[in-house]
């Protein structure tokens, strides 16, 4: 028997959907922004997705925001995040897209928006590793990977 459409959406997830940008300088080293929100969080530019938004246009407009940078070109998706619901929070649901490459010139250009990050930083992989928790750096690395292989990929917590 088929549920009245009200309450059959009762029985899925309900959740938040985020998006980010994993962008490298030219040599393949991530670049990322400390959050002022947390200030023992790196993050790539993205945020939640606005109603009404498209993913990948969401994705633009917060790196834009959020850095001044306008991504080009067609998106191409690195990995989907779901992160189960914990505490208070529901389901989140995170796309990632890849931001491309980015010159020295265009790295000294950005400009962050001090209501969301402090300081932008620009280190290899292994340099990452020490500087953010496991699961955070597992994200990153995961988007290397994708980036590399052409294969997107799937992380949950």
């Amino acid at each position: 028997m088929q549920l009245p459409l009200a309450e059959h959406l009762q029985t899925l997830t309900h959740g938040i959907l985020w998006t980010c940008a994993f962008t490298t300088d030219t040599a393949g080293r991530p670049i990322m922004l400390k959050s002022v929100y947390d200030p023992e969080v790196w993050q790539f530019g993205g945020g939640n997705v606005d109603q009404g938004e498209h993913p990948w246009e969401s994705t633009v407009r917060e790196v834009r925001e959020e850095t001044g940078h306008t991504l080009r070109g067609e998106p191409r998706l690195l990995a989907v995040i779901f992160q189960a619901p914990a505490g208070d929070w529901p389901a989140k649901v995170g796309v990632a897209f890849d931001g491309g490459l980015l010159t020295a010139d265009q790295i000294d250009a950005l400009v962050l928006d001090p209501a969301e990050h402090s300081e932008v930083r620009v280190q290899a992989l292994d340099d990452w590793r020490r500087t953010l928790t496991p699961a955070r750096f597992a994200m990153v690395a995961a988007l290397a990977t994708a980036r590399r292989t052409g294969f997107a990929q799937y992380l949950h917590s």
